[in-house]
């Protein structure tokens, strides 16, 4: 409920402060005293845009503060998703600086416009005669039916399920995109792994294949050169080995006379065991070595296939090939991984939308119940506030998909008058009739939702006598249930007050102000007195007013 309210600088507002109680308020005072502007003042601390022109002194900046006893309204998450600090006693405030700039603030911290206006609509719902368009949303209505068969719970556990199945209907929509990007391109690059798989490549073939067929290519020349340089260390006498081996006997003839000689025979005889090997290999190449035209083939091919992948892919080594077969296999694996999860996706959305069948049956059935108490409700307060021909008929069908409160759709028919034909609301209720429809509707829905501040704004112009004494009755009774705040001309309204404020206009220091002050039991008598009989205030309305107060 709202506790407090502060205004300063805000169009002819200088300053003001207005405590709030439980109950019913009621708000009186002539007309252009001031009381929009009270209602503008609280429209800022909602997240209204501002104006610079609503400045009173435009050199100084413009506070407007409304206090918030939140306790019974379930708002802590509200406040953990926006980061805020969390407080039974919330501050809202709103400052409008003269450069023109806005500031919003809740308990301190400061807030965007957005997150303001959205905890407003939590806090207070503002109503005027021209201002009851929520009456005619599906939404609304369904609400009401909600509330009348007491499902809110189940109402949430629908909506839970039903952002699941949402989340998961994004989740698929992309992975179907993914998947489809993927099924476009999969042909080609299933093409271009098999290519890669059936080569069968082998990291530093390429460089090994090219030493082949080198070798191949010069086959008769390297064997001509082998046996030449086999024959100059090998042949009897006259061969290097052997000429090596005789000046290394010789050299172990001069052992024992010096270290130096010692080591001239054994570098001699160490070169003569390495080119005794080498001979040996050479050998065995020149015997390894022949023409096989075939093998050359073989690795020409070979050689011509790596070739051709290298340049198809654009790169300049096996290494780089094999690198993006493995790319292509896990793509190839993340193509299979992606089918399965799409495959998930859709058995989780199957399940989780049989569950909101059964929740969505569930929430109709017990909608169809209520429909019949809504309407006598509804009707028993119209016709307490002079509307008592009225008649309405609430139907309910489905629609094929699940919507945000279920798969019901709604239709209110109404008629304000005996023996005329029911009418969509929208279309069949005049701004006053529409009002009090409003009240009758909010008059069912107290008690059974936890409702924010309801200030009514003159809804009840243009009634008068009993009727206007069954509707101060009707807000009374509502304000058993919550904070109701009524702005009103009607004497027999103002009368059921818990509490009353008067706004007045007056001149201060040359300027027009508005004031407001909190009645006193003996102004109450004199402000009601003086809306029954105008400022020319009687005994016979003094009485009248104590009368009304007392019934």
């Amino acid at each position: 409920m709202l506790t407090r309210l502060s205004v300063s600088n805000f169009a002819i507002i200088d300053e003001l402060q207005m405590q709030f109680q439980k109950g019913l308020t009621i708000i009186t005072g002539e007309t252009g005293a001031g009381k929009s502007i009270l209602l503008g003042a609280l429209k800022l601390i909602l997240g209204e845009r501002a104006d610079l022109k609503q400045l009173n002194d435009s050199t100084k900046k413009c506070i407007i503060e409304a206090q918030f006893s939140i306790s019974n309204l379930q708002l802590q998450a509200f406040f953990e998703e926006n980061e805020l600090d969390y407080d039974a006693e919330t501050i809202l405030r709103r400052e409008l600086l003269p450069s023109g700039k806005s500031r919003a603030f809740i308990n301190d911290t400061p807030v965007t416009l957005n997150i303001l206006q959205e905890l407003g609509e939590k806090l207070i719902d503002i109503h005027s005669q021209f201002n009851t368009e929520n009456i005619f949303h599906q939404d609304f209505q369904l609400q009401i039916l909600d509330a009348f068969a007491s499902q809110m719970n189940l109402i949430r556990k629908y909506q839970t399920e039903f952002l699941k199945r949402n989340q998961i209907l994004i989740r698929l929509k992309s992975k179907r995109e993914e998947l489809d990007q993927l099924s476009r391109e999969a042909d080609y690059k299933q093409f271009l792994l098999d290519e890669l798989l059936a080569t069968n490549l082998v990291r530093n073939e390429f460089e090994e294949l090219e030493k082949e067929q080198i070798e191949l290519q010069n086959v008769d020349e390297i064997q001509r050169v082998l046996v030449e340089i086999s024959t100059k260390l090998d042949t009897a006498e006259f061969g290097i080995l052997s000429q090596l081996h005789e000046a290394s006997n010789q050299l172990q003839k001069l052992a024992g006379m010096g270290e130096e000689l010692e080591n001239y025979q054994k570098r001699l005889e160490s070169s003569r065991i390495e080119l005794d090997d080498l001979n040996t290999e050479i050998a065995q190449k020149t015997q390894r070595l022949e023409s096989n035209p075939e093998r050359l083939f073989e690795v020409n091919e070979r050689l011509d296939l790596i070739q051709n992948l290298l340049h198809k892919h654009r790169v300049s080594s096996i290494e780089e090939l094999l690198s993006i077969q493995f790319e292509l296999e896990n793509e190839n694996q993340n193509f299979q991984n992606l089918e399965a999860e799409i495959s998930k996706l859709e058995n989780d959305l199957h399940q989780i939308e049989n569950q909101l069948g059964s929740l969505s049956d569930e929430i109709s059935i017990a909608r169809k119940s209520s429909i019949p108490k809504v309407e006598k409700e509804i009707l028993e307060s119209l016709g307490k506030l002079g509307m008592e021909n009225s008649t309405m008929k609430l139907e309910l069908s489905q629609k094929k998909d699940f919507q945000w409160n279920g798969k019901d759709e709604i239709e209110f028919l109404f008629s304000a008058n005996k023996g005329a034909e029911m009418k969509q609301v929208s279309k069949s209720v005049s701004g006053g009739e529409r009002s009090r429809l409003m009240l009758s509707v909010k008059k069912a829905l107290a008690g059974k939702l936890e409702l924010p501040t309801l200030i009514l704004d003159e809804i009840d112009t243009g009634v008068s006598g009993k009727v206007a004494n069954e509707v101060g009755n009707l807000m009374k009774e509502m304000a058993d249930s919550l904070q109701l705040i009524s702005i009103t001309h009607l004497p027999q309204v103002a009368a059921k007050a818990n509490q009353h404020f008067k706004i007045s206009k007056n001149i201060k220091n040359g300027k027009t102000i508005t004031q407001v002050h909190e009645l006193s039991n003996e102004n109450r008598v004199r402000e009601i007195a003086e809306l029954l009989s105008g400022s020319d205030i009687t005994e016979k309305a003094i009485d009248q007013a104590k009368e009304l107060i007392k019934a």
